[in-house]
């Protein structure tokens, strides 16, 4: 039987019309996406492959033809992810509904962004975390994926490497287990998460699999460590 860390690489690796699970794509009304100003390749991904349904990562595509979206450019980090007057068309709704966080598309290019109405800072945390977080600062705005194409096929690829990661948790050892079985248990899950984001690096260039403010980081965390 193939390792984990082997079947992580084939679906991070494989054709994706061989990645795709059983479950049913979400894909917005292709006479919706031909009215989008988006690039041909991007409207083309987003009607053959649609995106996974997903309960953290929610594909749910705007209804109008216009862009909906417009970030909130409120400093420096923000306004080096997107330029004034840029719109984006809604694709996913990410995480509890009361975070308001959307990844969008801007219009023209297909940039793919995570837009939330104003950036997280300590002031939004109880104050008995305050201290320790004296310096958090997630953006309202934040790069994502370089083109609709590419947040497509990783999306795809990440969802089904959850499948593969869940299997290895159910593979942890209980708490009485020597320590020696727990360490190589964790060096697999580390390679898996180090597999997952070499190749989403490889997917798009603009990604950095070592910088662990890359969102795409977080997506995996959280396909790795259910729960947390």
């Amino acid at each position: 039987m193939s390792s984990n860390e082997d079947r992580v690489r084939a679906v991070m690796t494989a054709p994706l019309g061989e990645v795709l699970v059983e479950e049913q794509p979400v894909r917005p009304s292709q006479d919706l996406v031909r009215r989008w100003n988006l690039p041909e390749s991007d409207k083309q991904a987003l009607l053959q492959w649609g995106l996974p349904p997903d309960d953290h990562m929610r594909p749910l595509f705007q209804a109008g033809a216009d862009p909906e979206l417009v970030p909130n450019l409120a400093g420096e980090r923000e306004r080096l992810a997107a330029s004034p007057g840029e719109r984006l068309y809604t694709l996913v709704h990410w995480g509890p509904e009361a975070l308001q966080l959307r990844i969008g598309a801007v219009a023209g290019t297909g940039c793919v962004l995570k837009i939330q109405p104003k950036p997280t800072t300590t002031d939004d945390l109880p104050s008995m975390l305050r201290k320790a977080h004296a310096n958090l600062y997630h953006p309202s705005v934040e790069f994502f994926s370089s083109s609709v194409a590419q947040f497509v096929e990783t999306s795809w690829r990440c969802h089904a490497a959850h499948g593969i990661a869940y299997e290895l948790w159910q593979d942890e050892p209980a708490h009485d287990r020597p320590w020696e079985e727990h360490e190589a248990w964790f060096s697999r899950l580390h390679d898996c998460e180090r597999i997952i984001l070499e190749h989403i690096e490889r997917i798009d260039r603009h990604v950095r699999a070592d910088d662990a403010r890359t969102l795409w980081t977080t997506v995996v965390t959280e396909l790795t460590h259910p729960g947390n």
